[in-house]
């Protein structure tokens, strides 16, 4: 596979979408295309993540074309190119049209109550009142305003950014952390001090704080590194989240094959593990025994990785440390069991869900992390094509009927669900959910946790449920024929439901209700959508590259939607640990059941004959909904490949 040059549409040149060092080709063909010129403009709308060496590279570029003679002008640059112009100073040298210069904002007072009144975030009153309040409990006003939560996080930070005169910066958001950057400061100090190192040019550093006026923080960074260190602000929470990438890019990639010995308790052990799990971004965590050794593994973007290996003896304290911090029977180990632990560390606040099994070497544990501050993301940045998620929100507002999402365990479904419920949920309906468990909280809706102990199951709770006037009920899980059957009742008497279910695609949804027994024809008329989902990899976009896919591929993948031509392969760097990949996106394959679809379930029909009509009538493949994320440059054709099945 040969990289490809930029291509220019329509004879408009663009930045690429990343300013980094894995795509100077692209830079190369961008500066070859304006060479000669006196003049050239250039669209920088597309700049969605930079790095310091992608950045210096490019700004080398730019001054060199100067001095040959090529007057350059970029023309709607990103929010990211903005930020990082603004934050290393570089307003005299970035050649952006003064037209697209963000404005210059007038300076707040330095004391924080009067710049919140001339910011317009509160009234006078409510401003004196939280000055007392501060003042009895002998605390500072920015503390108050953040524990009652008066004054967002951002806007604080927004407000403290015009009170120095200082940009405002997301680095983690607007994809301008360099975990690369060699600043030889411990990660201790930097956790300590509140300080996020996270673009570099030349001899310039730029830095984010949570508190501006902390001038000591930025001299301990400014003596470690010799630097020109130029401050930004940002959120308590962005600092935590950045630090945590460059703590995981630090990593091995590589777990260590030795036996940790480092004389720590179970108690001590199990708080670092979950620390570490945190900070990994890990959505399970592993105990395993073995022969002779007990294997910790981290889930991270859908695999698992070796993080450690303990002896018997520290394996065994740390499982039954987990079976008492979870409220099990630390005597039983004959038999599985399940528990919930909540974990809280600074900002962060998890549940984990555990699980115990007896093995031949002994007891596994299994955590399964739950975010209890996660939000759930709007729909409209789950990637949808743009008919699927017109099809699904036509679903989800509708009075009555079904809607199920389909998939193997860990695809996000419930995910999926929560963000549908998020925008259905309004003071004028009753929304209601039956769990197991209770994965995220979410205002506004009554939601129920199923208890096996207690007798408590999804029939009872469903039963008991249609008896407080809902609008909307949303099932953890369809199983079995009980809960089948009460959610098609449910449907039928004019509620609207929402589901998951176990199926490998959608149209194989109806086939399996009718299977647990439920009639077709009450299928036919309940079901209104089904919707099957995986997540695929995504490209980690400091080091993705740009490669020529061979004709016979493209060959073979052209009627699923494969474009010819220039796609992205996995590369490998410290921000994504070497594996070329970071986080992970949705593919969907979204069935709208019409009037055809419903006569063919009313007749039992099988799962192939279901899916040729939804073919027929306009749905998306998972394969090709898969290759439509490769044509954006969002995966490679082998994670599409691995979530739909070959052409």
């Amino acid at each position: 596979m040969s990289a490809s040059p930029l291509p220019q549409q329509a004879g408009t040149l663009r930045l690429p979408d990343s300013i980094s060092l894995s795509r100077t080709e692209d830079l190369e063909a961008l500066f070859a295309a304006c060479a000669g010129q006196a003049s050239v403009e250039i669209d920088a709308s597309q700049v969605r993540n930079i790095d310091s060496r992608g950045f210096e590279y490019l700004m080398n570029g730019f001054e060199q074309l100067n001095l040959d003679g090529t007057r350059v002008l970029l023309f709607t640059p990103s929010s990211p190119l903005i930020t990082a112009m603004q934050c290393l100073r570089l307003d005299d040298r970035l050649p952006i049209r003064s037209e697209d210069r963000p404005p210059v904002l007038s300076e707040l007072p330095l004391d924080l109550g009067a710049a919140i009144l001339e910011s317009g975030l509160l009234d006078a009153h409510t401003v004196d009142t939280l000055r007392e309040s501060a003042h009895e409990r002998g605390i500072g006003l920015r503390h108050l305003l953040l524990e009652h939560e008066r004054v967002g996080p951002e806007r604080l930070a927004e407000v403290n950014a015009r009170q120095h005169d200082m940009p405002m910066v997301r680095p983690v958001r607007d994809r301008l952390l360099d975990v690369t950057i060699d600043h030889q400061i411990p990660l201790r100090d930097l956790r300590t001090h509140g300080v996020l190192p996270f673009l570099q040019l030349e001899d310039k550093l730029a830095v984010a704080v949570a508190d501006p006026s902390n001038v000591f923080a930025i001299d301990v960074v400014r003596q470690a590194t010799g630097l020109k260190v130029v401050p930004a602000v940002t959120t308590e929470a962005e600092i935590q989240s950045g630090l945590d990438l460059i703590q995981r890019s630090a990593g091995k990639a590589d777990a260590s094959a030795t036996l940790v010995e480092d004389g720590r308790g179970a108690a001590e052990r199990l708080d670092a593990t979950l620390l570490n799990a945190l900070i990994e971004g890990a959505s399970d965590i592993h105990i395993e025994p073995c022969e002779g050794h007990h294997l910790l593994r981290f889930r991270v973007d859908g695999r698992l990785r070796e993080v450690e290996r303990l002896n018997p003896e520290q394996g065994s304290s740390l499982v039954a440390r987990i079976k008492v911090m979870a409220d099990c029977d630390i005597s039983e180990k004959r038999l599985p069991q399940d528990g919930r632990i909540h974990f809280q560390h600074g900002t962060r606040d998890v549940d984990l869900r555990v699980n115990t099994l007896p093995t031949v070497h002994g007891e596994k544990a299994v955590m399964r992390i739950l975010d209890r501050t996660q939000q759930s993301p709007k729909l409209d940045s789950f990637g949808f094509a743009k008919h699927d998620l017109q099809a699904l929100r036509d679903s989800i507002h509708a009075p009555h009927g079904m809607v199920l999402v389909t998939g193997p365990t860990g695809s996000g479904k419930t995910t999926t669900l929560y963000s549908v419920l998020a925008e259905v949920v309004s003071p004028e309906i009753n929304v209601a959910t039956v769990e197991n468990p209770v994965e995220r909280s979410l205002d506004g809706v009554n939601q129920t946790q199923v208890n096996q102990k207690a007798g408590l199951n999804f029939g009872l709770c469903l039963r008991a449920l249609l008896r407080q006037d809902p609008d909307v009920i949303m099932i953890g899980e369809i199983r079995d024929h009980e809960t089948a059957e009460i959610a098609v009742e449910a449907s039928l008497t004019g509620h609207l439901v929402l589901a998951t279910l176990h199926t490998n695609d959608a149209p194989s949804a109806a086939t399996r209700l009718i299977q647990m027994g439920i009639e077709p024809f009450l299928v036919s008329a309940t079901l209104r959508m089904v919707m099957a989902q995986r997540l695929v990899r995504a490209l980690c976009p400091s080091c993705k590259t740009r490669v020529e896919l061979p004709g016979e591929v493209c060959e073979q993948y052209a009627g699923n939607g494969l474009k010819p031509g220039t796609s992205y392969a996995a590369s490998g760097c410290p921000a994504c640990r070497g594996t070329g990949y970071s986080g992970r996106r949705g593919v969907f394959e979204v069935m709208a059941v019409d009037s055809e679809m419903r006569d063919l379930i009313a007749r039992n029909p099988s799962s192939d004959e279901a899916r040729e009509l939804a073919l027929q009538h306009g749905m998306t493949s998972l394969l090709a909904d898969g290759i439509r994320r490769v044509n954006e440059g969002v995966t490679t054709l082998e994670e599409a490949i691995r979530c739909g099945g070959t052409a």
